[in-house]
Formats: C-alpha cells, sequence, structure tokens
C-alpha cells in the first residue's frame, strides 16, 4: 500500500559546533518517517532515537507502527520515493530486503557508530548496515505451578510431550516463525536444508495436547496470566520487563542447550534522504543504545554501551545462543513460504 499522504518538509536544523562531532554526514533538515514494532517498542523507539534525532536536526522522526513484510511491501511500492526512510527487519528479512534492492548498504563511512559495532552484528546481516539489538528467545515459567522447571528447551519438549505442564509456543503467523523452525531444526539435528526433525518434534507437541500457541506478544502474557499456559517460549527482554512491572510469579531460565537468538536491523530505504543516515548513527550510538535497553531489557551492539548492573546479569550474551550463520539466513528467507505452507498442512497450532 503506498502512502499517499507521505510528504517530507524542511525545517531549521539547530546544530552548534558540539554536533560537527556526531557525524561526518551533514544533517539534513527533512522529516522522516521511521518504523517501530508495537507497544514497548514503540515508546523506546520514540523516546530514544526519534526524540533524539529531532532535538539535533530540529526535525521530525515520524514513527509508523507495523510489521516488516508490510514495511517491505510499501517500499518496494515506490522505491524512487519510498513511503519509508528506515525500517526495522529480522535477520532473514535485511538479507532479502537488501538483495531485493531496497535497502542501502551501510558501513562506517555512512554510519559512523557502525565502527563499534561487535561485528558479529555486522556479519548477521551480510554487511546489510548491522542489527542493533538482539534477544534470546528463552523459557519464561510460572514459579507458583513448576516447582521444578526445565533447565534446557530439550527437557522442555520432552516434559511438555509427558504433561509436566501445559505450554505454549509461537504460531506460525508470528513474524519470525520459519527461523524458530530452523532452531528447532538444527537442535534435533537438522538444519536450513532438512527441517524434517523440527517438524517431528512440533508434531509430536501437537499430539500430545499439551501444547497451544501464540501469535503476538501480548498473547503470550495473556496466557500466563490467566493460567492457560504454564511455561511457553517467549523473549528474554520481555519478560524482564513483564517482571519488573509486578509480576515476580514469572521466572525466567536461559536454556544450557543454547536459546534461540534474534537481532534486528535498522536500514535506510534505498531512495530515502541522507537524514535517514543521521538517523541511523543515533540509533548505532552508545547513549541512545543504553536507554533502548533499559526500556525493552535487550542486549545492545554497541560495544561501548554501559549496560546497568541489572542488565549485565541479565543479557544472554551471543556466545550463549543459537544463530543463524549468513548463508543459513539467505536459505530461511528462501525456504521461508514452503516450511509455513508445510506447517499448515502438518501442525496447524
Amino acid at each position: 500500500m503506498k502512502f499517499d499522504n507521505h510528504i517530507r518538509r524542511s525545517g531549521p536544523a539547530m546544530l552548534g559546533a558540539a554536533m560537527l562531532a556526531f557525524s561526518v554526514n551533514p544533517v539534513s533538515a527533512e522529516d522522516i518517517t521511521v518504523t517501530s514494532f508495537g507497544g514497548i517498542w514503540e515508546t523506546a523507539i520514540k523516546d530514544c532515537f526519534a526524540s533524539e534525532f529531532e532535538k539535533r536536526t530540529g526535525s521530525k522522526a515520524n514513527v509508523l507502527i507495523g510489521s516488516p513484510a508490510q514495511w517491505m511491501s510499501q517500499i518496494e511500492a515506490n522505491p524512487d520515493n519510498p513511503p519509508i526512510d528506515v525500517i526495522v527487519t529480522t535477520q532473514s528479512q535485511t538479507m532479502a530486503a537488501g538483495e531485493g534492492g531496497l535497502i542501502s548498504r551501510a558501513t562506517a563511512k555512512e554510519v559512523p557508530n557502525l565502527a563499534d559495532v561487535d561485528p558479529i552484528f555486522i556479519k548477521a546481516v551480510d554487511g546489510w548496515g548491522a542489527c542493533f539489538d538482539f534477544g534470546a528467545f528463552i523459557l519464561a515459567y510460572n514459579k507458583d505451578t513448576i516447582k521444578n522447571p526445565p533447565k534446557s528447551i530439550k527437557e522442555f519438549v520432552d516434559r511438555t510431550i509427558k504433561g509436566d505442564w501445559m505450554a505454549t509456543m509461537p504460531s506460525v503467523s508470528y513474524a519470525i516463525a520459519p527461523d524458530i523452525i530452523w532452531s528447532f531444526a538444527d537442535l534435533y539435528g537438522g538444519s536450513a536444508d532438512n527441517v524434517d526433525p523440527a517438524f517431528a518434534v512440533f508434531k509430536q507437541l501437537k499430539d500430545s495436547g499439551n501444547m497451544i500457541s501464540w501469535s503476538s506478544v501480548t498473547d503470550f502474557l495473556n496466557q500466563m496470566s490467566t493460567g492457560d499456559a504454564d511455561i511457553g517460549m517467549y523473549w528474554d527482554g520481555r519478560a524482564y520487563a513483564f517482571i519488573d512491572k509486578g509480576n515476580d510469579w514469572m521466572g525466567v531460565i536461559k536454556p544450557t542447550d543454547k536459546a534461540f537468538m534474534s537481532c534486528v536491523a535498522m536500514n535506510k530505504a534505498k531512495g530515502a534522504p541522507d537524514a535517514a543516515w543521521d538517523y541511523l548513527n543515533i540509533v548505532f550510538e552508545p547513549g541512545p543504545q543504553a536507554c533502548f535497553s533499559d526500556h525493552l531489557k535487550y542486549g545492545v551492539t554497541n560495544q561501548k554501551v554501559q549496560y546497568s548492573e541489572e542488565m549485565k546479569n541479565r543479557v544472554t550474551w551471543p556466545k550463549d545462543l543459537r544463530a543463524p550463520n549468513v548463508s543459513t539466513s539467505r536459505k530461511i528467507a528462501q525456504n521461508a513460504a514452503d516450511w509455513i505452507e508445510r506447517w499448515n498442512k502438518e501442525i496447524g497450532f
């Protein structure tokens, strides 16, 4: 869908000499449209990145809520004058957007703060910029109903099939469902070329009658709060954020057999103005990244970020996580549609 009301507005850029150190790029005075997931993500994007951009440039970063697939379609519909200037995407979606000509490659020349990003998060998207945050798909559980929680994903699966609890996991409609399919395949001896082991596990879980699914991050919290589920796969940052709101009945397990890691990238749409580079440089700056981490309780990628004491103990570091390499990310993107079709035919929850 094309946004006919997407109008760029110019405004004065109130920049002093101190701002010359902010970016090697000249700061544009154009308003831009940037993207975010909903809920606490939107709050963090506005508080940590968009407001800082507006403060430094005098221009506005309008935040558009939605999903990467939707945003990519909108850019593809009008690549020369895209209705979106900065897009948020997962690893495999970033690869697809880059190879589809929708986004620009970014280096430290365009985005100086990329020089301080851990190279693993640049390689993760094959040099199409970098991931700015990362999360672990851990296990969250109800401490009141589960006194002896599992230590690993495999134990979680085995005891769910056995009937030790009612569990929940993402449905096929969730954005990273193909990545989760790969993660289970990898855990059980398969690969992006052979996801049969993953589907064998999913079928056992379905047939057990002890597994339900969630389609959105709020669905999971509702299921846990109402007692429909006792345990499930969920993002570490969102689980900690929920606990911090007074829900101390929830516990978090970092699986010993490595949780799936997903990192989220931000990229400039190819036809977007240079002001998008300035916004991205803020996104990868240590201060704004620390702000984002405090809001969402996720790890961030600039190696100069100073984490709070609380976050130091909560972040699951990449070495302890299961993450696809560039080749695997490409295969996930290529096979995603077939895997989803297979899921709908064979699994269905």
